[in-house]
């Protein structure tokens, strides 16, 4: 009896440590994630001809703050390279940019296990298109020009902690970036790990 008391001790005294650890205000977190771009657009403007996409991937890196009520602070830079079918060519397009927001609780377990958040963050970067070659194998000339983009991102982001210093995470997020020849849009599906700094 003596120990099933003891080890029902020690289980809530884990289970309350854990809980205190997690989603301190001012706590930082280093995240690492892959992105899948998803294709929407049926046409864009690399050239005059229809070019269809033909896929891609990307990484970011980002840092992220606690704030009150599991909301956190996320500064990031992201690479995004998609390819696009044009005849027998695969015409890459690449995009790197920082990012900086905030993202709200919308939901959270009762030992903040699994937490649902949403936000928005400003975006700015650069792209290029072709890696700035304008003429095609074919002799096809891209109307498209490397150029500076801007906008913001919409995050959807479900967090799952593992440990009370590592989190697994899947998150929707759709850019919206102005200025650029390619597509204004950029919907992807993300995931990562986040780990705890302090």
């Amino acid at each position: 009896m003596k120990k099933s008391v003891l080890i029902l001790v020690c289980l809530v005294a884990i289970a309350t440590g854990t809980h205190a650890q997690r989603l301190i205000p001012g706590q930082r977190g280093l995240q690492l994630s892959y992105n899948i771009p998803i294709n929407t657009a049926k046409e864009n403007h690399l050239q005059s001809a229809k070019a269809l996409p033909a896929g891609g991937f990307g990484w970011a890196l980002a840092m992220t703050v606690n704030h009150k009520r599991a909301n956190y602070w996320l500064f990031g830079l992201e690479y995004v390279k998609k390819k696009f079918e044009y005849r027998e060519m695969h015409i890459p397009s690449e995009t790197i940019a920082f990012e900086g927001g905030y993202l709200l609780n919308l939901f959270s377990d009762a030992g903040k296990n699994v937490l649902l958040n949403t936000g928005i963050t400003a975006v700015a970067g650069y792209e290029t298109v072709n890696r700035s070659d304008k003429l095609l194998p074919d002799g096809a000339t891209l109307l498209t020009r490397d150029r500076f983009v801007y906008g913001g991102a919409y995050h959807l982001a479900l967090d799952v902690y593992a440990t009370d210093n590592l989190v697994l995470f899947v998150k929707g997020k759709c850019n919206v970036l102005w200025g650029s020849d390619v597509e204004m849009f950029r919907p992807s599906l993300q995931t990562g790990i986040r780990i705890s700094l302090n």
